[in-house]
């Protein structure tokens, strides 16, 4: 899966772990009942107990829903676990399996989606390139699962807003998906794909849907066009009591998505008790309190999903009596690892070809490393194991020599061409004279010395020179203060990882002694293709 937004230098590869995600679904909740409210009903919270390991039912918290909603959002470019990590959980084969799987069950199911599917396209360790790639992929994905609703957010319009709008326009112009927006109206070009609502339909049980985004977010989008193609922007406040009033005549509950911050969905959600459910963005990847919070005296029910794709929301609604909806938040882990056929050949066939044909490795913007030697370019580890040769014995027996191998031994096609992948398993990537390809660098291959300590070039021309030695040295207590190790080994990747307890598998202090004359000498590369 793909994860957060680095520039900075490489530092050391993540370990890879085979995927033996484990999680856990939460305790449903439920709404406070309206003073008058269509079949179905809407009655007081409670809480039940979690479902025994063995129920045949896939959300058993739920009871007998007469009809189900899910509820995703904030994806953040997070396609799938990458499984660097043996608990990652989200991605959208996994929210494939479980709407697949709740169908099996002849539960009727809507879906709706908070936006927020990339994040920051600019800074984006994959690079911009990758990232148009993605929200094309991750919009395809929402009309292959048969989304209701998706909102419209800032975060997806900054690769471009004629790039996003025609995204839209030729993934989801044709499709019962629409991207839902109260208070913003596109180009008449590009209006078949938005809606001010929808109703969306889960067995017996209408759901009047809508979405507002706070007009301060759009203002950071900077795009000439966003004007022209975005020409009417209104205060959610002024769009949602004649969207309300609609949706309160035409279906059974109301439901309010808000892109912006928490604060706004909480306000919102105050004056306008007539939404029974309003969904919040995120401050955490992962929601602190997994129940709905009550307000306008339990009648309406906020609720946030996290970040990354790693949650769902998941509303039961009940026919007759005085039963009200039930939430649970879902956490997409390994128990739903089904086949999800389709989605897969989309996010690991389909994609994975596109950025191999799009060449987003080979052509990822670069730049040179900013701490590095005026002019250093990178050699490669066998220009380091003539001065350094224990040293270099030592890191080939570590995960970081075989960084690259485990890439092309991935069960997922094509991970060598995905460049939030090769990030953290090669060495030197965007930067000039960094990793390139296997056939253009294979000097290159894995995770060694120089992701760690700058390019060397300029050192071994100039071994003595103690200047160019200075911005190459690197001790352990530099590398932790400057948290120079999280880049791959962040949360997602390396969850576990502590760094005095990694640091002593890869330590090589003192390991060779350079006595021997030669290590003063200057080394020169012949028939390289390193350009030295």
């Amino acid at each position: 899966m793909t994860h957060g937004d680095f520039r900075p230098w490489i530092s050391v590869c993540l370990l890879v772990a085979t995927l033996a995600y484990v999680g856990c679904t939460r305790e449903p909740t439920e709404p406070a009942k309206k003073a008058s409210s269509p079949a179905p009903t809407k009655g007081q919270p409670t809480a039940e107990s979690a479902p025994p390991a063995t129920s045949s039912k896939l959300i058993a918290n739920l009871g007998d829903p007469v009809g189900v909603l899910i509820i995703s959002g904030e994806r953040n470019g997070y396609m799938e676990p990458c499984g660097c990590s043996e608990d990652q959980s989200g991605g959208l084969i996994r929210l494939y399996d479980l709407a697949e799987r709740l169908h099996q069950q002849k539960l009727p199911t809507a879906f709706i989606d908070l936006g927020g599917l990339i994040k920051n396209p600019a800074g984006a360790r994959g690079g911009f390139e990758q990232t148009k790639i993605k929200l094309d992929f991750a919009i395809r994905a929402l009309a292959l699962l048969k989304c209701n609703a998706l909102a419209l957010a800032a975060e997806d319009l900054k690769v471009g807003v004629g790039e996003t709008l025609g995204l839209f326009f030729n993934s989801l112009g044709e499709t019962s998906t629409k991207v839902v927006v109260a208070n913003v109206e596109p180009a008449e070009t590009y209006a078949s794909a938005f809606r001010k609502s929808v109703i969306a339909t889960s067995g017996p049980v209408k759901l009047g849907v809508t979405a507002v985004i706070d007009p301060a977010t759009l203002d950071q989008v900077i795009d000439p066009e966003r004007a022209v193609l975005l020409p009417k922007v209104e205060r959610p406040e002024d769009a949602l009591p004649k969207v309300l009033a609609d949706l309160e005549s035409r279906s059974d509950y109301q439901v309010l998505m808000v892109q912006g911050p928490p604060e706004l969905a909480r306000r919102l959600a105050g004056a306008y008790p007539g939404f029974d459910i309003v969904v919040s963005t995120s401050e955490f990847p992962d929601p602190l309190n997994h129940d709905p919070e009550l307000l306008n005296g339990g009648k309406t029910m906020l609720v946030t999903v996290g970040q990354k794709g790693k949650n769902v929301g998941v509303f039961g609604f009940y026919q007759g009596g005085d039963q009200a909806p039930k939430y649970q938040l879902v956490t997409l882990n390994k128990r739903y690892d089904g086949p999800a056929a389709a989605m897969k050949k989309l996010i690991q066939d389909e994609y994975r070809e596109t950025l191999k044909g799009a060449g987003v490795v080979e052509n990822i913007l670069r730049h040179d490393q900013a701490n590095a030697a005026p002019g250093s370019r990178f050699v490669g580890v066998d220009a380091c194991k003539t001065c350094h040769p224990k040293t270099v014995e030592h890191w080939a027996t570590t995960k970081h020599a075989v960084a690259f191998e485990t890439l092309l031994k991935d069960p997922k096609p094509n991970t060598q061409y995905d460049a939030e992948c090769i990030l953290c398993h090669t060495t030197g990537f965007e930067y000039n004279s960094g990793w390139v390809s296997a056939e253009k660098t294979p000097h290159l291959l894995g995770n060694q010395c120089e992701n760690c300590h700058g390019p060397a070039s300029r050192h071994i021309a100039d071994p003595d020179n103690v200047e160019l030695r200075k911005p190459m040295v690197l001790t352990a207590e530099r590398a932790d203060k400057n948290r120079q190790c999280i880049q791959c080994h962040d949360e997602e990747n390396s969850r576990e990882f502590e760094f005095i307890g990694y640091e002593s598998e890869i330590h090589h202090k003192g390991l060779d002694d350079y006595k021997d004359p030669k290590v003063h000498k200057p080394l020169i590369l012949k028939n390289d293709a390193r350009g030295l």
